[in-house]
């Protein structure tokens, strides 16, 4: 008797998960798509990076064999050739490149006279674990090279002279806090703007207090800002602090526009704050919004916004699902007039989607809300 009843028990909880189509999706689709998208996103092998040569020995045939044996590799992708060392900082700044070689004048002769060569490798350490990996690659391709020179003259490779000289751009201290830092933020900023926003506010509908307020004289977008407004003012708070320690405490360098810096982070907090309306307008509980809001904008922010692995070692299709994360070009932007110096006028690209992306999302968010919570005659 007590089987029978067991059984009937553990029959009716099967119903009553099958019933429940939402959790039953999210139980399978959950953990495919984090395999999937762990599988693609995680990996320490870096390719086709784009560099540019500086060839001061004006086309000696022994540089041209180097930049060849640099094209032939995966790792590498020759996109431009620096005339001046000038140029080396405004390549940078551009973010065509990841990397410059320059090769020294006396490159050839130096080659037939020791039996090794000597090259500098410059790099954008902002990124620092894209840049140590692809000092790297480098640096195996220059000591393959000084091998074959040694063998033409009879020598062991071990005894080469040849070496690299690298040079970090941007973190010459190698500091890790300097490339963690704007990662940092923007996870704060999409933990209390957006998740606080979207939890908030679905508790408000699942306790109907929101719908008692949409019949006061107040519009229903007017009761939404006037909610929202407080994380605005705290995520800016806590953005600001965090800011000061990485300067004050980490030595985190701000060589370009403060006012820009303002700009970009508040348009940033903006998009945030319309993505959490935007979940709260589809969701119809606290459980919901907090999951909805850790796996549609915690996961991606981290993942696949270029904080923790380079967005250039992922698919294609990968990457262009990147261009829609917020903290993309968020990270991008800081990373630009923080290490980098950038004027505000070359980093008018992150600047306009993320404008773009707040006045969107935020509207949008607007829209629905106060049209599904509008009360009804």
């Amino acid at each position: 008797m007590r089987n029978t009843s067991f059984l009937s028990f553990v029959a009716k909880e099967w119903r009553h998960i099958l019933r429940e189509r939402r959790t039953l999706a999210m139980l399978f689709a959950m953990p495919l798509a984090l395999v999937m998208l762990f599988g693609y996103v995680i990996s320490s092998d870096i390719d086709h990076t784009p560099v540019a040569v500086l060839d001061s020995s004006h086309g000696d045939p022994l540089a041209r064999r180097l930049v060849r044996k640099l094209s032939a590799a995966d790792q590498f992708r020759i996109v431009d050739n620096v005339r001046r060392e000038a140029d080396i900082d405004g390549a940078f700044k551009k973010g065509t490149v990841k990397m410059v070689i320059v090769i020294p004048p006396d490159f050839g002769s130096d080659a037939r006279r020791y039996g090794g060569t000597s090259v500098q490798l410059v790099t954008d350490a902002s990124d620092l674990n894209v840049a140590t990996t692809i000092i790297g690659y480098a640096s195996g391709i220059v000591a393959d090279l000084n091998a074959e020179l040694n063998a033409s003259h009879g020598l062991s490779g071990a005894v080469s002279p040849g070496r690299t000289n690298v040079r970090m751009m941007f973190n010459p201290e190698l500091k890790s806090a300097y490339m963690f830092l704007p990662g940092v933020i923007a996870l704060i900023v999409m933990v209390v703007a957006a998740m606080m926003t979207s939890v908030t506010l679905a508790r408000e509908k699942e306790t109907g207090t929101l719908r008692l307020l949409t019949v006061s004289p107040l519009k229903a977008r007017t009761i939404v800002l006037g909610k929202v407004l407080p994380y605005f003012v705290l995520t800016a708070i806590n953005t600001t602090v965090i800011m000061l320690l990485g300067t004050l405490v980490f030595g985190m360098p701000c060589y370009g526009s403060l006012w820009g810096l303002v700009l970009l982070c508040g348009l940033f907090i903006l998009s945030a704050i319309g993505l959490g309306i935007l979940i709260s307008s589809v969701v119809k509980t606290q459980q919901s919004a907090l999951t909805s809001s850790l796996l549609g904008l915690f996961l991606p922010t981290m993942l696949l916004s270029g904080f923790i692995f380079p967005l250039d070692n992922m698919p294609v299709a990968l990457q262009w699902a990147c261009q829609a994360v917020p903290a993309t070009w968020f990270i991008e932007g800081i990373k630009g007039l923080m290490l980098k110096g950038q004027p505000v006028s070359d980093l008018w690209l992150p600047l306009a989607v993320l404008g773009t992306m707040a006045v969107v999302l935020v509207g949008l968010a607007l829209a629905l809300f106060s049209r599904k919570e509008r009360p009804r005659s």
